[in-house]
């Protein structure tokens, strides 16, 4: 009999204490309780408009759901984020804006805790690394000069958690203050290396994202003519934009940090290279980084590489055994394996680089009508990429001569600052770089008397042929 009693005894403390959804799916509880907690999300979701009744009406209320009820609604979190922001905007003592910093930070963490339950009763896509990158860059707007290793570890927490969906400030900021925080304790070295080999995968993963949803909303838009769709592949094409720069400002964090140069990482990596030329994933880390860093000249990249292909065939290690090839003067056997590592390569960011790579190799040895083919590859695999268009300019501005007539040799110069135009048009990210040529090429373009004794006028189209064979249009 005593013992049935306690059974029953906790029975009844559990059933009390798990009407809140957490445990059961009892998400706005039993009873009374149920009705106290419907009848408080009425109330907080009538009056979160109106600051003016937060102390009285609102924030008690939300409070109690936040406490007692934490799945019962999402927007428990969004009403609880809209107050605490409302509190800390207002608020000029330091010391309590303090504490409602503290209050909105703990509102992130009891929904990442609980996403999953949380996920079962909306149609957004909740995740808990997403709702720690939110976290983090609201603690990184809402306390100027925070300490670097508190923002460190909230986006790195975040960026661990989400990988290749982070947004990408989230990667960007995570990179940020890895560097910052190498600048302040160099023994954060190695880690700097490996979080830099992470962020550079996971904003390529974020572009791969896009671009994929590009193509979608365009192959829609074809099918259906429906404005939205256009609109979408729209939107997506300016978060490429932004992601582009967030990945060049990834690789500058790195850079200017100083934690490793190519000799640097000579260095570090070569007395373990020959006891590691059996590890794959010691030589795929060795090449990432390496080939991250443009070190292609270094003898330890290039001959892991070889390891690495012997073992693994990939993309990156059938590039450095490409450039191997090409260190020895051998330009074809090296163009084979170029071509190997771009047909090996699966993301078409990364495959759109490895083109542009060896489009440069090609207008470096001043082989124009080859560079132009593979800089067109490269934006065939990624529409948004502009540096491959540069690239084109380079190779007509280096080899303009397809006529006797010097004022037509001239006008190949219009087809340079048309490509540059492209360039900063679709990648914003390189509107420095083609300004630079642009500056140059301009001074080549004929001169308005020489356009004026022509017979021609702003707007007519001209034919540019040899191997170039394309038309432009007077300046």
């Amino acid at each position: 009999m005593k013992k049935l009693f306690l059974a029953l005894l906790v029975l009844v403390a559990t059933g009390a204490s798990a009407q809140n959804g957490v445990t059961n799916e009892f998400r706005f509880g039993q009873g009374e309780d149920s009705i106290r907690c419907m009848k408080n999300i009425s109330i907080v979701n009538n009056n979160i408009k109106d600051p003016s009744v937060y102390d009285e009406v609102v924030y008690p209320r939300w409070k109690e759901l936040f406490n007692e009820f934490p799945v019962a609604r999402v927007d428990t979190y969004t009403n609880g984020i809209t107050i605490l922001n409302t509190y800390i905007k207002k608020e000029s003592d330091p010391a309590k804006k303090a504490d409602y910093i503290k209050e909105l930070m703990a509102i992130y963490d009891q929904q990442a805790k609980y996403v999953d339950q949380l996920q079962e009763v909306t149609k957004s896509k909740l995740s808990a690394g997403n709702i720690m990158g939110k976290k983090a860059m609201e603690y990184l707007k809402l306390v100027p000069g925070a300490p670097v290793d508190t923002l460190y570890s909230l986006f790195a927490h975040a960026v661990n958690l989400e990988k290749g969906e982070s947004e990408y400030l989230v990667t960007q900021n995570f990179m940020k203050y890895s560097a910052l925080k190498y600048k302040q304790d160099k023994s954060h070295g190695d880690q700097i290396i490996e979080d830099y080999v992470n962020a550079s995968q996971y904003i390529v993963d974020v572009l791969d994202k896009y671009n994929e949803r590009i193509e979608h909303y365009n192959n829609k838009y074809k099918e259906s003519g429906e404005e939205k769709d256009s609109i979408n592949a729209y939107k997506y094409g300016k978060m490429i934009d932004a992601s582009r720069i967030a990945k060049s400002n990834i690789d500058a964090f790195f850079i200017n940090s100083g934690a490793a140069s190519c000799e640097d990482l000579s260095k570090i990596y070569t007395p373990q290279l020959e006891a590691n030329k059996d590890n794959i994933e010691f030589l795929n880390k060795l090449i990432n980084i390496m080939s991250m860093l443009k070190c292609t000249k270094q003898e330890i990249y290039l001959t892991a590489s070889e390891y690495a292909l012997a073992i693994e065939p990939n993309a990156k290690a059938a590039m450095g055994c490409g450039y191997r090839y090409y260190k020895k003067g051998d330009l074809n056997k090296a163009i084979e394996y170029f071509d190997m590592a771009i047909e090996y390569e699966t993301s078409a960011t990364n495959k759109a680089e490895l083109c542009y790579s060896v489009a440069s190799i090609h207008l470096n040895r001043g082989n124009y009508s080859k560079a132009r083919q593979y800089a067109n590859k490269a934006i065939s695999h990624n529409s948004k990429y502009g540096d491959p268009h540069i690239l084109i300019a380079q190779c007509y501005a280096n080899g303009p001569k397809w006529s006797n007539d010097s004022f037509e040799n001239a006008c190949v110069y219009y087809l340079c600052l048309d490509r540059l135009d492209h360039a900063k048009a679709v990648d914003p990210s390189c509107k420095r770089e083609a300004d630079r040529f642009a500056k140059a090429y301009e001074n080549q373009v004929p001169s308005g008397n020489e356009i004026f004794m022509r017979g021609y006028n702003k707007g007519k189209v001209i034919n540019i042929g040899g191997w170039i064979n394309e038309t432009t249009r007077v300046r």
